[in-house]
């Protein structure tokens, strides 16, 4: 091959590396810190970031949740929180969502994901011990709710009576969102079918749009989607029941075939999408599969920072690499959780993103 068109290709691969051959050329190289924490242990995997509460997958099977308090480049009182079990105050599975205001939503549904249980809001999240008090938790029963399919850790609360989630009732199958009205205890599909090309039953399209997708929204009526598998996210207003697409940021379907109502992947290309929101900003956080000592890791160092308009704003490099990420509510820190393959740990990185 000719030399001057071998180091064209390079460059080209290079480029689409750090880029994804989006038009913006701003890329910002950041150098984080490491967080010190008071525990070796803070939970498998981040959940929510609500104020400076970080919520984590619990791999303790007595708790839904670990709590920990990030402050001052530290992470502290990390503990368990919302018991398993069938409890009055105990929950089966669950996702968290922050309100408008301080509050935070716990909704409970069981583990064969048909069903929505209860909704507790928590008005006091000043502490860690006034989030866990369930002695002033109000806890409204959603059992009269027909049976939905839902699989998912995190939703959106929309107003004092609404939320919105992935899933759909069993009748409206053809729907990947749905608002539940939980004052009158009704639920809206709303109107959105991905135009993937593949033909199969509507359980099967239904599950692998739903399963681990996440939902963001920035309070002004303008909402994130992003799919579970492969890159495909995009940018959505609720008019009525139906979706606007406003802007679709990755346009990577799912290869997937349908299966008695479920699916099977046919082939998965390694890539995929971990997100981040705030009211300002989406962060597309670009990790792939690789192959290390025989295992597979999920792992990135490129972060693609847009705003609600869709509009790419900068890239970003982080100086380590990791599977998870979360961004404070004021834009001002972003966090990396890695998996140190040397030693074994869990690590939590701090990165300054205050005017960059």
């Amino acid at each position: 091959m000719n030399s001057k068109i071998y180091l064209l290709l390079l460059s080209i691969m290079a480029f689409s590396c750090t880029s994804t051959q989006k038009s913006n050329n701003n890329v910002i190289k950041l150098n984080g810190q490491l967080v010190e924490s008071d525990s070796a242990y803070y939970g498998s995997s981040p959940i929510l970031l609500c104020d400076n509460f970080l919520f984590s997958h619990s791999d303790d099977v007595a708790s839904k949740c670990i709590i920990s308090v990030l402050e001052d480049g530290r992470l502290i009182n990390s503990q368990p929180i919302f018991d398993a079990g069938n409890g009055e105050h105990e929950f089966h599975r669950i996702a968290l969502a922050k309100g408008s205001g301080t509050e935070l939503f716990v909704l409970d549904y069981p583990n064969s994901c048909n069903k929505l249980l209860s909704l507790t809001k928590i008005s006091y999240t000043e502490t860690i011990s006034s989030i866990k008090d369930s002695k002033v938790w109000k806890k409204l029963s959603l059992a009269a709710i027909p049976s939905i399919r839902c699989v998912f850790d995190t939703f959106i609360s929309l107003s004092d009576s609404t939320i919105l989630i992935p899933g759909s009732t069993h009748n409206e199958i053809g729907h990947i969102l749905s608002v539940i009205d939980y004052k009158n205890l009704t639920v809206t599909p709303l109107n959105y079918w991905p135009s993937d090309g593949i033909k199969c039953d509507s359980l099967a399209k239904h599950s692998i749009y739903t399963d681990n997708c996440r939902i963001y929204g920035n309070n002004d009526n303008l909402f994130l989607y992003v799919c579970g598998e492969e890159r495909f996210a995009f940018i959505f207003s609720i008019e009525g029941n139906n979706i606007k697409v406003k802007k679709e940021l990755y346009s990577t379907y799912p290869d997937y075939k349908g299966m008695n109502g479920n699916y099977m992947i046919n082939e998965r290309s390694g890539k995929s999408l971990v997100t981040a929101a705030n009211k300002k900003n989406i962060y597309a956080f670009l990790v792939e599969d690789k192959l290390i000592d025989k295992r597979v890791f999920r792992s990135g160092n490129v972060i693609e920072v847009y705003n609600w308009d869709g509009v790419l704003e900068k890239t970003i490099m982080l100086d380590k690499t990791g599977d998870f990420i979360k961004v404070s509510e004021n834009n001002d820190k972003l966090y990396l959780f890695s998996n140190n393959l040397k030693s074994g740990e869990l690590e939590l990185w701090m990165y300054d993103i205050k005017g960059v």
